[in-house]
């Protein structure tokens, strides 16, 4: 059957374009894009739509967005191993509801996803779910202990297309070079995080003022600088397309900008909540707000904002980490690192461009072109042709973050309480609503 979306403000985030207008699919497939004039008459044949088949079937889209679906590099979906924080089930539900229809996870599970069984078990698992991809990130070594070699081969042969260590650190040098080489030989990727265990270890909160008068341990940012150099320098060395996932600092953003100015496969991310927040979150030792990285300075804040707007870094990813009440709901040192937050990566983006912080086509390609560039996922414009993975996006409604409104298990974030501005309402992945918080498809 033949579906057409009409009456929305088309974003199409690969030329910039911004008009009115109807989009067209049939099967998992973009059959039809154009222009009409701004409404929301009940006739959708109008502009250069051509005449609706009898079996097409018209959905209104009631003046919101339309743009390509969200790809997230970087978030955990918990299974195998802590199905009490979420599992692919619960965390596709989330991920449905923010829009986005493939999610990479990382290889932190429980056994860690380092051979091709534990990569089988979380690909299967995400198409009994059936509302997003769920893409493996295999792990640069066997249970993560950075002594052997992955079974790297066996995982791309099982669908895994970009290897990490998660939210870990590689100390041997030699030993992450020849995982990139190996990376390589697959055609694989790196997806690798930056914080400097030597630098960082036992901090708590950004190296500043917060941290000194709340008594936390800190981190550096050199942490992250350090960290940063050393990838590129091993991209370069290796030729590897290396994404350099939930950058927090301005020293980082310098040397991504450098890289990429030398012609290097480099990419770069940040988390939505790095963008938005501040190291003053946690001046009241709120523990949803302890995350890693930690949240930093306002100056390595706007640093990471203007990088955003002038492509420096050109993804945005959720970092969804869920976690059980009992982690949080403990005294600040002892409380577990992260915050869920897939469901609130667009609504964090789009309050921030109302405020007039980011660009409108910034945020949204930094959620859907920009992933599926940096790790060679189809999709990401809207043409004939094209994958039918969309979202629709109500930008202008103003909604409180409380855990009802949550749909991951994980309610740990420290937006809770606050107003943010715009959410997905419909989401298409090939073809297929996975999400539809207005009712437009009954």
């Amino acid at each position: 059957m033949r579906i057409r979306l009409t009456h929305c403000e088309v974003l199409d985030p690969g030329t910039g374009e911004r008009f009115w207008g109807w989009v067209e699919w049939e099967g998992d497939t973009l059959v039809g894009v154009g222009r009409a004039a701004p409404g929301l008459g009940s006739e959708p044949d109008r502009g250069d739509a051509p005449a609706r088949d009898p079996g097409t079937r018209v959905l209104d889209g009631r003046g919101h967005l339309l743009a390509p679906s969200f790809v997230d590099l970087f978030a955990d979906f918990c299974e195998p191993g802590h199905e009490d924080r979420e599992d692919i089930a619960s965390g596709s539900r989330a991920a449905a509801a923010g829009g986005y229809t493939t999610v990479f996870v990382t290889p932190e599970t429980h056994p860690p996803c380092d051979g091709a069984e534990t990569a089988r078990f979380i690909v299967e698992r995400g198409r009994e779910a059936g509302l997003v991809e769920v893409r493996p990130l295999g792990a640069t070594s066997r249970d993560l202990r950075g002594e052997s070699l992955a079974e790297i081969g066996e995982m791309a042969s099982a669908g895994v297309t970009a290897l990490s260590a998660g939210e870990g650190f590689e100390a041997d040098a030699g030993f992450l070079r020849r995982v990139m080489e190996y990376a390589g030989n697959f055609g694989l990727r790196m997806v690798l995080t930056c914080e400097d265990p030597g630098l960082a270890r036992g901090g708590m909160a950004h190296e500043g003022l917060v941290a000194t008068v709340a008594g936390l341990p800190p981190v550096p940012a050199a942490a992250e600088e350090s960290a940063v150099a050393r990838h590129v320098a091993l991209c370069g060395l290796t030729g590897v397309p290396t994404h350099l996932a939930r950058l927090s600092s301005a020293a980082g953003v310098r040397i991504v900008r450098d890289a990429r100015a030398r012609g290097l496969p480099v990419t770069a991310s940040v988390s939505a909540l790095h963008l938005l927040l501040t190291e003053d979150a946690v001046r009241d030792y709120d523990t949803n707000a302890k995350v890693r990285p930690p949240l930093r300075s306002e100056e390595d804040r706007q640093a990471l904002v203007a990088a955003l707007n002038d492509g420096t870094v050109d993804v945005v990813v959720s970092d969804h980490r869920p976690r059980a009440r009992q982690e949080k709901e403990v005294e600040f040192e002892r409380a577990a690192p992260g915050a869920s937050g897939i469901e609130l990566t667009f609504a964090v983006l789009n309050t921030m461009v109302a405020a007039g912080e980011l660009t409108l086509t910034a945020a949204v390609r930094a959620l859907s072109l920009g992933p599926r560039l940096a790790a060679g996922v189809a999709g990401g414009r809207l043409a004939p042709g094209q994958p039918a993975d969309l979202v629709l996006l109500d930008r202008e409604s103003a909604w409180e973050v409380t855990p009802e409104e949550l749909v991951s298990r994980g309610k740990n974030t420290p937006l809770l309480g606050r107003t943010l501005t715009g959410r997905p309402v419909l989401t298409v992945r090939a073809g297929r609503v996975t999400w539809d918080r207005l009712g437009v498809t009954r």
